[in-house]
C-alpha cells in the first residue's frame, strides 16, 4: 500500500515555501505596523467552544468538525480539531483574564485549521488562516482598521483585483423583527428552499443566507433586508463614511457570514482571480461573544477577519505576486577529493557561524556534481578545498552570480567569512 497524506490534507513542498513565506512575512509585518501583537493557540480544543462560540447550527458545528473522544477528560467531553481560530482566541483571553491586564488588545495569528468538507481548490480538509482580533472597543473606527489592514495585506503581495462586501445584520435591538419578517417570507416560498435551509427557518433562519446551493441563493435575494435600529444605523454609516472611496465597496443585504457570533458589521473579500468561488476571507463585529463564553464575566466589544492562506496563494500566482524564486544562499562548499572533506566541514561551521548561509556535499560526489549542485541552489559562491589549498591553509573562491568572467581567486581560510560578506 502506497502511503500518501489524508485526503484534503497537502504537503507543502520546498517549491512552495517561497511564496508561503513570502504572505507569512507580509502579514507580520501589516499587523506589526497596525499595533497587533501575536497569538498561538492550540489544534484542539473542548467541542462545546464551538457548539458555544460558532453555534450548534451552522454547517460547521452539524457537519464539518473532526471531534474526537477525549478519555482522559470526563466521558461526556470531546475535543475537536479548530475549525476557525476566532472562538480559540477569546478562550484563551478568557482563560488568562488578559482583559484584567487591558482593556483592549489586538491580535494576530496565522495557523492551521480543519473542516470535514468536500476538498476542491483553495478548500482543504486541513487548511490555513491568518486573521486578526481587535478585542475591548465598540468604536466603528476599529471596523474600518479591520478591513483596510485586509487589504493592505493583500497589496503587500500583489493581489489589486478585489471588491469588499459588505452588511449590517444589526443587534438584540433590531434583529429579532428581522428575523421574524424573513421567517414569513421563507415560509411563503418553501419549496424553493433545500432540505437543510427548510430546517433551518424554524431552527435558525439567518442560515438561509449562507447557503451556497445556487437555487437557495436565488431565493435568499428575494427575502427582505434588515431595518437597523437608531445604534446600528450610525455604525453602519460611520463605517461608510470612514471608508469612502479607498477601497471597492459594495453593499451586499445577503451577507450573513457562515458563524452564529456575528453582530452588526460583516464583510467579505473576494477577487475574480479565484473564479465562481471567489472569497478570499472576511469578518465582521461580535459584540457578544465574549460575554457568551465568559459567562458574563467579560462584556467587551470585538471586530476581526480571518482569512484563507491557500486562496490568497492562489490570488497571488494569478496576479503574479508571487516570488519568481526563492533566495539562494550565500555559499556551497566543494571539496575536490575524499581527504578534505573532514576539514571542509570545519570552514563550512565557521561560516555559518559568522552568520552566512550555505551547506556541503554529504554524498561523496565527484567535483563537476558538486559544482551542478552549487547551481541548482542558486549559491553565490563556491568555496572550493583541495589538497594542495589544505596544506596551505587557503581555499578558492568562485563567483557564481557574476556576470561575464567568474575568476576563482585564493583567499586565507580565516578570512574567507569576511570575504564572503563583501561579495
Amino acid at each position: 500500500m502506497k502511503l500518501t497524506a489524508p485526503r484534503g490534507m497537502n504537503d507543502v513542498l520546498p517549491d512552495d515555501a517561497p511564496a508561503w513565506l513570502k504572505l507569512e512575512q507580509a502579514v507580520r509585518d501589516a499587523c506589526r505596523r497596525f499595533g497587533y501583537e501575536e497569538i498561538r493557540t492550540p489544534v484542539l480544543e473542548h467541542t462545546k467552544l464551538f457548539q458555544r462560540g460558532v453555534g450548534e447550527t451552522t454547517d460547521i458545528v452539524e457537519k464539518q468538525m473532526f471531534t474526537l473522544s477525549a478519555r482522559e477528560e470526563a466521558e461526556e467531553d470531546t475535543l475537536t480539531l479548530r475549525p476557525e481560530i476566532t472562538a480559540p482566541v477569546v478562550r484563551s483571553m478568557i482563560e488568562h483574564d488578559l482583559l484584567k491586564q487591558r482593556g483592549f488588545w489586538k491580535l494576530y495569528y496565522f495557523g492551521p485549521a480543519f473542516r470535514k468538507e468536500r476538498p476542491q481548490k483553495g478548500r482543504y480538509r486541513q487548511f490555513h488562516q491568518f486573521g486578526i482580533e481587535a478585542i475591548g472597543a465598540k468604536e466603528p473606527l476599529v471596523d474600518v482598521e479591520s478591513i483596510l489592514l485586509f487589504a493592505e495585506i493583500l497589496r503587500s503581495v500583489g493581489v489589486e483585483k478585489f471588491e469588499v462586501r459588505f452588511n449590517s445584520i444589526g443587534c438584540e435591538t433590531c434583529r429579532p423583527a428581522y428575523r421574524d419578517s424573513v421567517q414569513k417570507a421563507a415560509r411563503s416560498k418553501l419549496d424553493r428552499f433545500c432540505p437543510d435551509c427548510k430546517r433551518r427557518i424554524d431552527r435558525n433562519i439567518l442560515r438561509l443566507f449562507d447557503c451556497k446551493i445556487e437555487g437557495c441563493k436565488a431565493a435568499a435575494k428575494d427575502l427582505p433586508s434588515i431595518k437597523l435600529c437608531g445604534p446600528c444605523a450610525d455604525h453602519d454609516q460611520r463605517i461608510r463614511r470612514s471608508l469612502g472611496s479607498s477601497l471597492p465597496l459594495r453593499v451586499d443585504p445577503t451577507l450573513v457570514r457562515g458563524l452564529d457570533y456575528y453582530t452588526q458589521t460583516v464583510y467579505e473579500f473576494a477577487s475574480p482571480l479565484l473564479g465562481a468561488q471567489d472569497a478570499l476571507g472576511g469578518g465582521g463585529r461580535y459584540n457578544n461573544l465574549v460575554k457568551e463564553l465568559s459567562g458574563g464575566e467579560y462584556d467587551a466589544g470585538a471586530v476581526g477577519f480571518a482569512a484563507g492562506v491557500e486562496r490568497v496563494l492562489i490570488a497571488m500566482e494569478a496576479s503574479r505576486g508571487a516570488p519568481p524564486e526563492p533566495p539562494g544562499l550565500d555559499f556551497y562548499a566543494v571539496a575536490v577529493d575524499e581527504s578534505q572533506r573532514q576539514a571542509l566541514f570545519g570552514v563550512v561551521s565557521r561560516l555559518r557561524a559568522a552568520g552566512l548561509s550555505g551547506t556541503m556535499d554529504f554524498e561523496g560526489r565527484s567535483l563537476k556534481a558538486q559544482m551542478r549542485s552549487a547551481d541548482k541552489l542558486r549559491a553565490r559562491v563556491a568555496v572550493i578545498l583541495g589538497p594542495d589549498e589544505a596544506a596551505r591553509g587557503v581555499v578558492k573562491l568562485k563567483n557564481l552570480r557574476a556576470q561575464g568572467d567568474a575568476r576563482e581567486q585564493e583567499v586565507k581560510i580565516d578570512d574567507v567569512a569576511t570575504k564572503l560578506r563583501g561579495a
